[in-house]
């Protein structure tokens, strides 16, 4: 994604070409695997280098949403190609459920595929977790704050998220409105971490349910952090919205040396698990995050 000059439109070729966290999980519901997405981007390619020479409509779009979560960035991107793509249809965005003085959800989005006639519900998500304990267990990956897990995630993807047009009452309140889903679709995409200790011991292992094509990160406690990295070693700090696409370090005002990081932050002990970005890395892998040493047994108050 770095061919292109604007950190939106590398976000967005991003949001749209990278792998899911997970293979497909359900025969009621498609879960897209990256060789859709790569299709997706392949078809898009012309119209993103266009968009690259003036993206200022799309830089509007985002600036205009109120809600700065990352999850929101994400689906105003995903909003922003689906408008802009010949083969489909917004139909409805954010369908809030109400029947009855009942909310039973939200609805994502609501195509028209031009191409199989079909109308569709997708649902969106993006997850950062990192993994403690045994990593092939999908409980054991948790969000940088505690406050999320993958399993918790999935099932609720499963058996809630993605099913919810298929409730009678609520299948019979979108026909009301004129909406029949014909199919269903689950887009989940992020990073999972590793710790630290498990690449040095060469025990990198994943959830089976999980894409062979995930894309994977380390984290360090800061004690493994000073030990690891050389004191001239360059990082990019990372606000929620540089955690897509690779950022460029032309788009950012500064970058700090490892001795001098934690100016990022205020204070020389990590309180909250901090995304960081090596500048010109030497391996695949260049994001990661720096957690208190007592993580994950630290938590929030």
């Amino acid at each position: 994604m770095t061919e292109f000059k604007h950190q939106v439109v590398r976000d967005l070729a991003w949001a749209v070409s990278s792998p899911p966290l997970m293979s497909r999980l359900s025969h009621a519901c498609d879960w897209p695997q990256h060789i859709k997405y790569q299709q997706m981007l392949a078809t898009s390619l012309p119209w993103l280098q266009t968009l690259d020479a003036d993206p200022v409509e799309l830089e509007t779009l985002l600036a205009q949403q109120k809600d700065r979560r990352l999850g929101k960035y994400f689906e105003t991107l995903w909003y922003y190609w689906l408008q802009n793509h010949s083969r489909y249809d917004v139909v409805e965005n954010n369908v809030q459920i109400n029947i009855d003085g009942e909310t039973l959800g939200e609805i994502d989005f609501i195509l028209f595929d031009k191409k199989t006639k079909k109308t569709i519900h997708w649902e969106l998500a993006i997850k950062f977790y990192l993994g403690v304990g045994d990593t092939r267990e999908m409980h054991n990956w948790h969000g940088p704050n505690l406050r999320d897990r993958l399993d918790r995630k999935v099932a609720h993807l499963l058996n809630k998220q993605s099913v919810i047009s298929q409730n009678q009452r609520v299948a019979q309140w979108l026909k009301n409105r004129g909406i029949n889903i014909d199919q269903c679709a689950v887009i989940l995409k992020g990073r999972l971490y590793f710790p630290w200790e498990k690449m040095r011991s060469n025990r990198v292992l994943l959830p089976s349910d999980c894409s062979a094509n995930v894309l994977t990160g380390w984290w360090f406690t800061q004690n493994e952090f000073d030990e690891t990295f050389d004191s001239g070693q360059t990082f990019l700090t990372l606000i929620n919205r540089g955690w897509l696409a690779r950022v460029a370090t032309a788009s950012v005002d500064k970058s700090y040396v490892k001795s001098s990081i934690f100016e990022a932050v205020g204070h020389e002990k990590i309180r909250y698990p901090l995304h960081i970005q090596r500048e010109n890395p030497d391996a695949d892998w260049d994001r990661m995050f720096i957690v208190a040493d007592d993580w994950p047994c630290f938590t929030l108050p």
